[in-house]
């Protein structure tokens, strides 16, 4: 079940801002009107700068929490820590305090908090996995709204839910301090943590080295440079040019929005994969590729980066002069409209190795060979993909793959030749394609209107590769400089690198 984004509740705050601890003034309990969002509370309370985003619970998980405060179960502590300058960090706890101030605010991710977190733009998969959670949460157990109304106007309600109403203004989380100085706090917090839901390992590898460029980048790219500025001690400039880039990458990314039932072929290149971010991580690192990353104190690296994966996907699929517009249906979805990430970062390992050993043109040349081949034999690619075990050892096998792919038909082999060649390759692989068997309705009916789209896409009449929506050029067959004219039955829609980069 996807995870409803609860990040917003409460704000960060750099855990080194300030060496030391205090034992001042420390609440020993918090009570359930203290976590309003016009309340002093919740502008105290801090996450540790790597606290990971809270977003690990699902609808399930909200209601059984919300369920056990109602019905007064146990609950366990909130553990808090307080630097020298009495901020307050939770240190184990935020999912819990998050949950319950979602629900006190109505506001599952797409209420008065979030919108203010994250500069009014919030996805479309976020907003409707928050109104999910609240429609099933109004229904299962009620809006704290209605739980205040029943004080107020018990008359209106049974008893039963009056009873549990006035429980809840008795209700509170208690408190437990950290006492210690920094590095005993965040020590605490990562024990606490990899026992409670471990943090994987790319989580924990971002956390780690949450001050290296890529670890900042693939900060910005999972929510288009909102919410918490992971880059907010850079220059002003450098933060501008970060949140301007992830901005730009999410929109290449994820425009056309993905819709299911697939009803159309204008999909996004990368599913419905935002906020994930291990997707973003491994992205940013397969545009790195070997080259070490280190500490960022200015934000040029993080800016560095960023553009590369910005002209790489451009290079992919956009409207920009030397874009192959490759077809996502083609390159990253499954017959039945499953988005694949290792395949996604095979092509994109394996665009980059063309592009950086000018072999762009070879591709064009044989690129409807190509595309014919990997479309009809994506069964067997997906083979070579679960062999690897792992997204980063599949996508370099995979990428490598193609590029030979690519130099055979170069060389004129052809479509059995190829897949001979695969096979004494890959000998476990099976030549039968049984990806269509035990479809669930939903992907049946995907995989169907699959089939019948694709076989009519329109083609580019350079290449003959598909051509996708996103990716266009009008192209005159007579160029216009040697007295082509400029009418209908003079262009052509074509890539935009075969009009310009390939054809002049």
């Amino acid at each position: 079940m996807s995870k409803v984004n609860l990040d917003a509740m409460i704000c960060r705050e750099d855990f080194n801002a300030t060496e030391g601890f205090t034992g001042t003034n420390r609440i020993t309990q918090i009570n359930i009107n203290e976590l309003k969002y016009d309340s002093l509370l919740p502008n105290l309370l801090r996450k540790p700068d790597f606290q990971r985003e809270t977003r690990d619970w699902d609808i399930d998980q909200i209601i059984n929490f919300l369920n056990s405060i109602i019905n007064r179960h146990f609950i366990p502590a909130i553990i808090l820590w307080q630097n020298s300058s009495a901020i307050t960090f939770v240190i184990d706890g935020a999912h819990r305090l998050s949950a319950l101030m979602a629900w006190v605010n109505d506001d599952y991710g797409d209420g008065v908090i979030s919108s203010r977190f994250y500069n009014d733009e919030l996805s479309d998969e976020q907003k409707t996995i928050a109104q999910k959670t609240r429609n099933r949460v109004e229904k299962e157990i009620g809006s704290f709204k209605k739980y205040m109304d029943a004080i107020v106007a018990p008359s209106k309600y049974n008893e039963d839910f009056c009873r549990k109403a006035k429980s809840l203004l008795s209700f509170a989380f208690v408190i437990q301090w950290i006492e210690g100085d920094v590095s005993v706090a965040e020590k605490s917090f990562f024990n606490i943590n990899q026992k409670a839901v471990p943090i994987n390992s790319t989580e924990l590898a971002i956390l780690e080295s949450r001050t290296k460029s890529n670890c900042i980048a693939t900060r910005a790219i999972t929510y288009s440079g909102n919410g918490y500025k992971y880059w907010k001690n850079f220059p002003e400039e450098n933060q501008k040019a970060i949140e301007e880039l992830a901005k730009a990458i999410n929109q290449l990314l994820f425009l056309p929005p993905l819709k299911t039932p697939i009803t159309t072929l204008d999909v996004s290149i990368a599913g419905k994969n935002q906020n994930n971010l291990s997707f973003y991580f491994d992205l940013v690192n397969y545009s790195i590729g070997d080259r070490a990353c280190h500490v960022d104190n200015t934000g040029e690296e993080t800016i560095k980066i960023l553009k590369n994966i910005k002209k790489l996907l451009e290079v992919l699929n956009s409207k920009e002069a030397g874009s192959l517009g490759l077809h996502p249906i083609i390159y990253f979805y499954s017959k039945n409209g499953n988005f694949k990430p290792a395949i996604f970062y095979a092509t994109f390992v394996f665009v980059k190795k063309i592009y950086d050993e000018d072999k762009l043109k070879l591709f064009i040349k044989n690129r409807a060979k190509f595309e014919d081949f990997i479309y009809k034999y994506d069964y067997v690619i997906d083979q070579i993909n679960r062999n690897g075990r792992s997204s980063k050892k599949s996508a370099s096998i995979i990428a490598e793959l193609y590029y030979n792919i690519i130099n055979k038909f170069d060389c004129g082999d052809d479509e059995n030749q190829i897949l001979q060649f695969i096979l004494e390759q890959f000998p476990n692989i099976k030549t039968a394609d049984d990806s269509t068997k035990k479809l669930s309705h939903s992907k049946l009916k995907n995989a169907a209107y699959i089939a019948m789209a694709i076989s009519v896409v329109p083609r580019c009449p350079i290449c003959g590769g598909a051509i996708h929506t996103n990716s266009t050029s009008l192209d005159h067959i007579a160029r216009k400089r040697e007295g082509g004219e400029d009418n209908v039955s003079n262009t052509q829609i074509t890539h935009p690198y075969c009009n310009t980069g390939f054809k002049s």
